[in-house]
């Protein structure tokens, strides 16, 4: 009897399992159509930058930039500025200071290859105050594990705007690390052994420069005054190399207008939504641009005119956090003698102790620090030690 009810039990699973489907929305074929707009125009002299590109299938995600296009960038002074195509979908122009004040407004305008006309509204730049000290203490956050926490250091800013700034901001964060590979490239094996003196070090010493993937977004709107203290910026966890040598941090503070923080405080949300893709509705966010020879099409995007002021900051090792990392170097004990190591593993690199090779074998990430995507092209305004 007993044996009969597990039958039934597993024939109604797989019956269940059976009539389950995936759900595949459908999706016309013309959301991949739309022409997708970012751009500011900065109180920073320098270059100014506008990127046009194509939206892509959701099925397969992929950056589609749009080439040959006429883009420009206009002013409330009559001034008008035509910028170069310098890669994949990007445009730039370099403006003086003079070009770039506070109170004036700015707007795009864009000619595609196929003859559409895309303009965003003029925008006024407002001021905004200098970057605060960035500053950061060590916690503790939850993850979705009620029994694991996770440990790093938790940047904060302060805010200190006048009366007349904006109060509307944004940041945008780029993190550089420095990191090292475990040892040199010394003793190395391609059917005999082989030293290298004095031992190379020219893959060892590393630099990883990322746009740091979150959207910072500030309201003092409902604020008494025009400042803010202890904003939180990014989290920085112990169990990556960010914090093990060197770690800095360039901070772009942007002073934006209403119509601005709503779009970039959208976009925040939508990109902190949690529980899946329908879990709930998302927002349609609106931008600032619109086709003039056919209202009937969607650009999506945004070009803004901000306050625009910078610091960066470095970070070295933190007291009293411990970091857990893996180093990417797993020497590997040759129990027969060298006799295991192939020809297709030449040249095979041996770990050294006191000069002397050993019968260890190093793999890539022990002797090349660019296995894990750094560069070894110190950055310029890294400290000299």
């Amino acid at each position: 009897m007993m044996h009969i009810k597990k039958t039934i039990y597993f024939v109604a699973l797989v019956l269940l399992a059976a009539c389950i489907k995936p759900y595949e929305p459908e999706l016309k074929d013309d959301s991949t159509q739309k022409y997708v707009v970012q751009g500011m125009i900065s109180s920073m002299e320098g270059f100014q930058e506008v990127n046009v590109s194509l939206t892509s299938s959701v099925n397969q995600p992929q950056y589609i930039g749009l080439n040959g296009c006429q883009v420009e960038i206009l002013d409330d002074q009559n001034n008008r500025f035509v910028l170069d195509h310098y890669s994949n979908g990007n445009y730039k122009i370099w403006l003086s200071q003079e070009y770039l004040q506070p109170g004036r407004s700015y707007k795009t305008k864009i000619i595609t290859p196929d003859g559409d006309i895309i303009e965003s509204r003029f925008e006024k730049m407002p001021s905004g105050p200098e970057v605060d000290d960035i500053y950061y203490e060590i916690e503790q956050k939850p993850t979705n594990d009620p029994d694991i926490w996770k440990t790093g250091i938790q940047l904060y800013t302060n805010l200190l705007g006048q009366a007349d700034d904006s109060r509307f901001y944004s940041w945008k964060l780029t993190e550089t690390w420095e990191y090292h590979a475990a040892h040199p490239k010394e003793f190395y094996y391609n059917g005999q052994i082989n030293q290298i003196s004095p031992p190379d070090y020219s893959q060892k010493y590393c630099w990883t420069t990322l746009d740091v993937g979150q959207i910072f977004t500030l309201s003092l709107q409902n604020i008494s005054g025009n400042t803010y203290h202890d904003f939180p910026l990014s989290f920085i966890r112990n169990n990556t190399s960010r914090l093990a040598i060197l770690y800095s941090l360039l901070i772009q503070q942007m002073a934006l207008t209403e119509d601005a923080y709503t779009y970039w405080d959208q976009l925040r949300q939508n990109s902190q939504q949690d529980g899946g893709l329908y879990s709930s509705q998302p927002i349609a966010i609106k931008g600032n641009l619109s086709i003039t020879n056919a209202p009937e099409k969607q650009v999506l995007g945004y070009f803004q005119a901000s306050t625009l002021t910078t610091k960066r900051i470095f970070i070295e090792p933190v007291p009293d956090l411990a970091l857990e990392f893996y180093n990417g170097c797993s020497p590997i004990f040759l129990r027969k003698g060298l006799v295991e190591i192939t020809p297709s593993q030449y040249p095979a690199y041996l770990l050294s102790v006191d000069g002397n090779w050993t019968m260890n074998l190093l793999n890539a990430g022990c002797v090349d620090c660019t296995v894990d995507g750094g560069t070894t092209n110190k950055p310029y305004y890294w400290p000299i030690k």
